[in-house]
């Protein structure tokens, strides 16, 4: 579902509000006496803002150690930096010339296309310039001590970004970053095609057309998920906990209306440091099977149907003298291709190379390789309500995205 030219600034300025009036009204007459209890690690839903994968229903592991004990409402919103230049990908259905292919390195590789008869290849077209914001209200429902169930929405939109809607992850932002710190003058190219646009072009190989204007708003899907927390005495006596997870995402865009299935696993440990702080380590892994049930002329967002998801984070707790806790937490996340890496053996690319400094083909070559991102994660917890944001970077420095941020509140009630 589309609509277009919602205002940006409108949505973020609401979100941010509602954030605050909710925490100004929680935590007024709050008792300080009542001491926070630190459920696992505290993370937000840290799938990335990747102009392909918000159109799927992609899993983020849960580092809890046992089910919530009340309602739990999560209010989180993204900002995510996404820039390609525009490049066009062949991939000969010529045998030969694949054989030919996989010898050369990419880039040396000649293809002449003429036509679908003389020179038959799978053809697609990529252009992405936007900040996307990207919206997850969700609620949190115990079942009993050791099941919860987790229902969320996720809605995003194309924005131009400024430093109003977008302070970090706009143009200008990142581009003073880099002519001021470190990557040099317009490493990748924005400063050349325009700062602070919009430009979400994306013609897959099946010709089917995905077209973005800044304001533009997509309500991505729904999301249902069940966590499962058994009881190990021997490990749980140890500080050593398990979970399991499982998921049905529904999309319900008009570019990919399918019905996502995915399982994960996650191991987390804890060591006391003293009385008044805690080590968390954690270590986990999700499989999504990406559009399990698929509806009609849907776009293609990756033929790699199997979306793998590893997440390794360590946090750090400490009880403030009034009983609330901050939480510091570095998370680590590697994600499988989109596209099969097999086509990495015999790709034509054509795009504007001399134009821009570097990366003039991640539009294409991102899609084949597995993305990973680091976060640097803040939490204030309080007993009735707790906040967290975070910094999240590609050090690969492959823009899919570039820099991201993100803020969540979570408030838990009976």
């Amino acid at each position: 579902m589309l609509y277009q030219n919602i205002n940006c600034n409108i949505l973020s300025r609401l979100f941010v509000v509602l954030c605050i009036f909710i925490a100004s009204n929680i935590v007024v007459g709050q008792a300080d006496s009542v001491s926070v209890k630190i459920n696992g690690l505290v993370k937000p839903h840290l799938a990335s803002t990747h102009h392909l994968g918000l159109f799927s229903s992609r899993m983020t592991q849960n580092f809890k150690v046992r089910a919530s004990e009340k309602f739990q409402l999560h209010l989180e919103m993204q900002s995510g930096n996404n820039f390609h230049a525009p490049v066009q990908a062949f991939l000969p259905d010529d045998m030969d010339v694949r054989d030919q292919f996989r010898n050369q390195t990419w880039y040396f590789r000649v293809f002449d296309y003429v036509d679908q008869e003389a020179t038959p290849a799978q053809i697609l077209t990529m252009e992405i310039d936007a900040v996307y914001k990207v919206y997850r209200p969700a609620l949190t429902i115990p079942i009993n001590k050791t099941n919860e169930i987790k229902i969320s929405l996720r809605a995003f939109q194309t924005v131009k970004g400024n430093f109003f809607n977008s302070p970090f992850t706009n143009d200008d932002s990142i581009e003073w970053f880099h002519s001021n710190i470190a990557g040099g003058e317009d490493p990748f190219g924005r400063k050349f095609y325009g700062v602070n646009k919009v430009t979400v072009d994306y013609t897959d190989r099946n010709g089917k057309n995905l077209n973005m204007q800044a304001g533009d708003f997509i309500l991505g899907g729904l999301e249902l998920s069940h966590t499962y927390y058994p009881k190990f005495d021997k490990w749980n006596d140890r500080n050593l906990f398990f979970n399991l997870q499982s998921q049905i995402g529904w999309n319900t865009s008009a570019y990919n209306n399918s019905l996502d299935l995915g399982i994960g696993l996650n191991a987390i440990k804890k060591y006391a440091l003293n009385p008044k702080s805690n080590l968390w380590l954690s270590i986990g892994y999700s499989v999504l099977y990406k559009n399990t049930i698929n509806g009609t002329d849907n776009l293609d967002l990756g033929n790699n149907r199997f979306l793998g998801s590893g997440e390794i984070m360590a946090q750090w707790s400490h009880k403030t003298v009034h009983g609330n806790r901050n939480i510091l937490g570095l998370n680590y996340q590697n994600q499988t291709s989109y596209f099969k890496k097999e086509e990495a053996d015999y790709f034509h690319l054509k795009g504007d190379f001399s134009a821009i400094n570097q990366g003039w083909h991640y539009g294409y070559t991102t899609l084949i390789e597995n993305l990973s991102s680091w976060s640097f994660l803040y939490t204030h917890a309080r007993p009735k309500i707790s906040y967290t944001i975070y910094l999240k970077e590609d050090l690969t420095v492959n823009n899919a995205p570039d820099v991201e941020t993100g803020i969540s509140v979570q408030i838990p009630f009976n």
